[in-house]
């Protein structure tokens, strides 16, 4: 299997008659995307709108949902994000695949709140904030990226899987139609993966990833497929590079990882860069998070180990989506591997308290493992100052438990952790956010 990337920089967004792109520069004409996105929500989207939001702009994007990296599979039998839109669920990763490089398209509504549209008590939509400057705007990458914002607005009293799948196709045809348009455009850059001619004289290594699963609003995609009844798969890397994960994960903003950061994976990324130099990438074993007790999460974690032994890998690179749960998924995996011979490292978000001295800096944690990287602390108090301009909405939405609080979102807010601020807990190692002993 060998996938070429070609990559076309995208310099500026702007509207126009017609959507076009051309040496860098992307027009949009918003009615065009309005046609062709509106039909797949038929009965539950009422409409939806569209902004441009570029780094540096003194602006704050709320209600965040989803984040999509546009791809076109320009030559080869496969399609991008395989098992959506009407595509077949056949294996990708293979051929031609063309990205919008420093562009993405996200999805913001503010999702119901009712019961009768979540998983659980815990597992509703919460507010998710990007901001483009100021202090927290290194913690999520889509500040430094260009963002086409689609803002969803609904027709009450459907349920969370109609508005869930509803949303995620919108976006996906969006993102397909524009990558699209650079199919008889030169690339600025090309790139090929493949892991097929491995040095014997390096280790084997092998990247172990957990993704989110428990339920509408919580969840991840394999193939179009829910992967809440998941056996750890064994994918080839260029999989993940061409979409066959997608995310729905909307539940707790510091600990998502979305589609753009699954099909641009960083960790991922850094073991190809890596890969025939330094050690040889040997696969990816893709495994649920959130196992739902404890006889499924040593069994999740045996089957992890397995594959990884039989892939003869000295190595392992443990990582994980979600929070406490998830956590324990991965210290069995990082023990059993360990006991097995197999060396691990991991990255995890700390606790620790205001100073990074309090007991509990991780939610859990095995002797084993002893290669930790700490990709910040979480429990850090913050100051949003006021933005000039709020996308997705006019009011955050806080604190559903203690019954609702709604300011301004244009305004200065503080908080004690960055539970709220999209992507920042930092667990596919993407940000400039860690932490140093000294």
């Amino acid at each position: 299997m060998r996938l070429k990337r070609r990559y076309y920089n995208v310099k500026d967004v702007v509207w126009g008659e017609e959507t076009t792109y051309n040496n860098g520069i992307l027009k949009i004409n918003k009615e065009e995307l309005k046609r062709l996105a509106l039909p797949l929500g038929k009965e539950i989207i009422k409409n939806i709108s569209f902004e441009v939001v570029k780094p540096g702009e003194n602006t704050r994007i709320i209600h965040i949902l989803d984040t999509i990296q546009p791809i076109w599979k320009s030559e080869g039998k496969e399609k991008q994000y395989p098992g959506f839109l009407g595509v077949p669920p056949i294996t990708t990763g293979d051929g031609v695949t063309n990205l919008l490089k420093g562009f993405t398209v996200m999805e913001c509504a503010p999702l119901p709140w009712e019961s009768t549209s979540a998983s659980s008590g815990l597992l509703y939509p919460r507010e998710a904030i990007v901001d483009m400057v100021g202090p927290i705007a290194g913690m999520s990458p889509f500040s430094e990226t260009i963002n086409l914002v689609i803002v969803y607005e609904l027709i009450k009293g459907k349920s969370s899987v109609e508005y869930d799948k509803s949303i995620r196709e919108c976006g996906l045809k969006i993102a397909e139609y524009l990558a699209s348009l650079t199919e008889r455009e030169n690339a600025d850059e090309e790139e090929e993966f493949f892991i097929d001619e491995p040095n014997h004289e390096l280790p084997n290594v092998v990247f172990v990833w957990q993704c989110q699963n428990q339920g509408p609003y919580a969840n991840t995609f394999l193939y179009g497929l829910s992967i809440d009844n998941l056996v750890p798969t064994l994918l080839y890397p260029n999989e993940l590079l061409d979409g066959c994960l997608v995310s729905g994960n909307y539940v707790w903003p510091a600990f998502k990882v979305p589609t753009y950061l699954q099909v641009n994976h960083p960790i991922l990324l850094e073991l190809y860069r890596r890969h025939g130099k330094e050690l040889n990438l040997r696969g990816v074993i893709l495994s649920r998070s959130h196992n739902p007790t404890q006889w499924h999460k040593e069994r999740s974690a045996s089957f992890c180990v397995k594959l990884a032994q039989y892939l003869g890998t000295k190595g392992l690179v443990m990582a994980w989506e979600g929070g406490g749960n998830a956590a324990v998924d991965a210290m069995l995996t990082i023990q059993m591997a360990e006991q097995k011979g197999i060396k691990t490292s991991t990255i995890t978000f700390e606790f620790g308290g205001e100073d990074g001295t309090a007991s509990d800096l991780l939610v859990d944690y095995v002797p084993e493992a002893d290669a930790i990287v700490s990709g910040g602390s979480i429990e850090k108090k913050i100051t949003l100052p006021k933005v000039n301009k709020v996308v997705g909405g006019d009011f955050l939405r806080l604190d559903k438990e203690s019954g609702g609080y709604f300011p301004s979102a244009k305004e200065e807010i503080s908080f004690d952790t960055t539970t709220h601020i999209y992507c920042s807990g930092n667990q596919a190692g993407h940000s400039k956010l860690f932490a140093e002993a000294y």
